[in-house]
């Protein structure tokens, strides 16, 4: 069996090889893609589960969130970047080098985002596939790690104020903006 938290490294590695071949621009637009997914279905939650999926069973309603999440993600992932600007074109190697790394490192955050957000999403639903998928057991590392997902961190658990995340997606959509 593997623990949700071994997932959670699992999705970051995979998401930063995927980083360092895209490149810095592209993953950073990716990251605003995910930001901007994540903080929307925060700040619709009570929204979407109290009022469009009450009388949903919990497995479907944790399948219409991933869903949406999933469908808004593959979208960030296929945006390109602005401008004429190819990365590969006429950069010296270092450049190369470092443009890999940095959307390596990006690429990482995209993967803990996301995986973070499919977890939330577990959580929040009460791990609705119980033979499958278990709820971490206390005292377990990944019983520790939940308090580490992107959702809680950043929107101050559920029910909590959201600010921190409020403020990242402005940053995020004036990088994008300007940096882009």
């Amino acid at each position: 069996m593997v623990t949700l938290y071994s997932m959670l490294w699992v999705f970051a590695v995979f998401f930063a090889i995927i980083g360092a071949i895209r490149g810095l621009r592209r993953e950073l637009i990716s990251l605003g893609g995910v930001i901007l997914a994540t903080f929307t279905l925060y700040q619709f939650d009570v929204l979407l589960r109290g009022i469009f999926l009450a009388s949903v069973p919990r497995d479907q309603a944790f399948f219409i969130q991933c869903g949406l999440f999933c469908i808004i993600v593959y979208f960030a992932y296929q945006t390109r970047s602005f401008g004429s600007y190819d990365e590969t074109d006429n950069v010296p190697g270092s450049r190369r080098i470092q443009n890999a790394i940095l959307g390596g490192l990006l690429g990482g955050l995209n993967g803990y985002m996301i995986w973070g957000a499919i977890w939330y999403f577990l959580d929040i639903n009460d791990y609705p596939f119980s033979p499958l998928v278990t709820a971490p057991g206390p005292g377990s590392i990944s019983a520790q790690a939940l308090n580490a997902i992107p959702l809680v961190l950043l929107g101050s658990a559920a029910g909590g104020s959201s600010e921190i995340l409020t403020i990242i997606v402005i940053i995020m959509f004036l990088a994008v903006l300007f940096v882009v």
